[in-house]
């Protein structure tokens, strides 16, 4: 497969990254930002991005569509891009679902957006937006999996699963929730910590007892105002599918909970250039100021 044009929907801070890896390799890259905030066209913009005025203008010009939303926005988009595709009959096409779905909302989009299409395949995207190309990789599969390899060529890592939809998505979920997990794990102990005055006290014993683990799990903790409203539903397509499977998740549902309240808090400020801003300290003390697990007097 060659690639020429690829279509990012949307660009948010991954998909940021995506467009700058692409462009800078050849590729030009197409988004449809109709309805997005002001700052995601601006971001576009920064990532040299061009904007198309329909969906049926972008579903025409790509050869790869990728979805990188939010898990509650997957099936909502695959179903546009799919009235897309019908409108302008193409009938050849590839749609990499990107996000941190369960595998039965994977099969969903499949059967009923793509209508059982080869062309749709199911992926993830496991590591730092910042270094799609150093460490970060993408996790497909799909009858047609293989083809996505062509994004090798751009510096993207990229391991096939399998040939069943489902299976990448269910490898997301399952990592997910070690990362969010030691995400909201560490922020309940380290505001409790800062609620006694022992928060450098603390981070200086986690760090002998468990060397780096505090500063792997900080970027992402400094991400969570923006994020933790799209990694709590990530928690929600855990518990579905352990639930779906006959099991009872426990930590999921407390992660959720957590991660939920964190974006309550409403302290988010989006970088047009796709950058974390602050360090650990800055976002507890937020956290703490704006009483995150206060008891209400």
């Amino acid at each position: 497969m060659i690639l020429r044009r690829v279509a990012i929907l949307s660009i948010g801070e991954m998909g940021y990254h995506w467009s700058q890896l692409l462009t800078r390799h050849g590729i030009e890259v197409l988004t449809y930002s109709k309805g997005r905030s002001e700052v995601t066209r601006k971001r576009a913009e920064n990532a040299g991005v061009r904007s198309v005025p329909s969906m049926a203008r972008l579903v025409s010009e790509a050869d790869l569509i990728v979805s990188i939303v939010v898990p509650l926005a997957a099936k909502r988009l695959a179903a546009k891009v799919a009235a897309a595709l019908a409108k302008v009959g193409r009938a050849e096409y590839l749609y990499l679902d990107a996000n941190a779905i369960s595998p039965m909302t994977a099969a969903e989009i499949g059967n009923a957006a793509f209508q059982g299409s080869p062309g749709f395949v199911d992926g993830c995207i496991i590591g730092s937006a910042t270094k799609l190309d150093k460490g970060a990789t993408i996790y497909v599969s799909g009858p047609r999996a293989d083809e996505i390899k062509a994004l090798e060529s751009c510096g993207f890592a990229i391991r096939v699963l399998g040939t069943e939809i489902g299976q990448a998505s269910a490898f997301k979920i399952v990592y997910a929730g070690l990362t969010k997990g030691l995400q909201g794990l560490l922020v309940e102990l380290l505001v409790g910590a800062r609620n006694f005055g022992l928060l450098r006290e603390i981070l200086q014993r986690y760090e002998e007892s468990f060397p780096g683990l505090v500063d792997k799990v900080a970027s992402s903790i400094v991400a969570l105002p923006v994020h933790a409203g799209r990694r709590a539903e990530e928690m929600i397509e855990l518990a579905q599918t352990f639930r779906s499977h006959g099991l009872r998740p426990i930590m999921a549902p407390a992660t959720q909970k957590l991660l939920k309240a964190i974006a309550e808090l409403n302290t988010a400020h989006p970088s047009e250039t796709g950058r974390r801003e602050g360090d650990l300290l800055d976002v507890l003390e937020q956290f703490f100021q704006k009483g995150l697990m206060r008891v209400p007097a």
